[in-house]
């Protein structure tokens, strides 16, 4: 019997370590996911945007090309924190040319523990075998890195995000499609997600708590920027005018990041006296800091300007 027992569980370890191993190799090679696409694909950006929603959704790289005669990708991702977006630039500076510029999204919300998740861990499960994804996702997820060395359990533990990527890629892989649906990584809202009444972005957040683990990263961001010469530059999208009204102490918040910003000496663009600000068609459904895509376009016309103004044209003046 305990024969017959131990040769069951050496099958199946055998069988989960091959499902692992395999998950890696199709993972690694999915081009729907950002971390593996530019581990695959020569980008060659100038500009590389990174950042949440606020970025993935928000900033069109075609509009930045063709405006400033740079190169743009826009490597953001929806439900990002600055701990995954520091994994994604140092994956991209790993197997591409580096940028020129890093543009980046904050805001109080990227700086406060709304809901206290700190990583999303599951879009780095292929890389962990990358010692610096490894060590951040040890500090921030421990109770993951825990079981991740048992086979197949890195892919399954968050089965509900992961296994059907998996899937998907052995599809594209059997496939051979080549490209995401968006090369460039912009992903525009649609237009039936844009605002109808202004109370959905009228809410009061209760729990608003400047985190130190958020800043620790966001200043990852910084050093690793500095240390391979990318100008780093940072933004704020307008916020509808009725959201700070109902939540009068994010000004504190604010003026907590003008001071980090400050301290750095870094770029930072708000635009919370746009006009736009005004008037809630001009915002994505219940979400009081992401634009409806009939305001994308104005927004990044005049941010791109603002850039080419202050950032882009002083350096090649210098």
């Amino acid at each position: 019997m305990w024969k017959k027992l131990t040769i069951i569980i050496l099958i199946s370890m055998s069988f989960l370590f091959l499902a692992e191993k395999g998950s890696d190799y199709l993972m690694k090679r999915y081009p729907k996911l950002k971390s593996s696409y530019i581990s695959q694909v020569e980008i060659k950006a100038d500009i590389l945007i990174i950042g949440a929603c606020e970025a993935e959704m928000m900033l069109s790289p075609k509009m930045f090309d063709s405006a400033t005669g740079y190169k743009t990708y826009n490597l953001g991702e929806v439900g990002t924190r600055f701990a995954d977006n520091y994994l994604y630039l140092h994956q991209y500076l790993k197997y591409q040319k580096h940028p020129k510029y890093v543009i980046l999204h904050i805001s109080p919300e990227s700086f406060s523990h709304v809901d206290n998740k700190l990583l999303t861990t599951y879009k780095h499960e292929a890389f962990l075998s990358d010692s610096v994804v490894y060590n951040v996702v040890k500090e921030l997820d421990p109770g993951y890195t825990k079981f991740s060395k048992i086979p197949f359990l890195k892919y399954s533990f968050y089965n509900t995000f992961t296994l059907f990527k998996i899937l998907d890629a052995a599809g594209y892989s059997v496939l051979n499609k080549e490209n995401p649906p968006s090369i460039d990584g912009f992903s525009a809202p649609f237009s039936s997600d844009t605002v109808n009444s202004p109370e959905s972005l009228v809410y009061k957040v209760q729990h608003y708590q400047w985190s130190p683990v958020e800043e620790k990263y966001f200043l990852k961001i910084l050093t690793l920027c500095r240390d391979n010469n990318i100008q780093l530059i940072l933004y704020k999208l307008p916020t509808y005018k009725g959201y700070y009204d109902a939540n009068v102490e994010l000004s504190k918040y604010d003026d907590k990041i003008v001071q980090l910003v400050s301290q750095y000496k870094l770029p930072y663009f708000t635009y919370d006296t746009s006009t736009l600000t005004n008037d809630y068609k001009n915002f994505f459904l219940l979400s009081n800091n992401l634009l409806s895509w009939k305001a994308i376009p104005t927004f990044n016309k005049i941010f791109i300007q603002d850039l080419k103004d202050n950032v882009f044209n002083q350096n090649l003046n210098k």
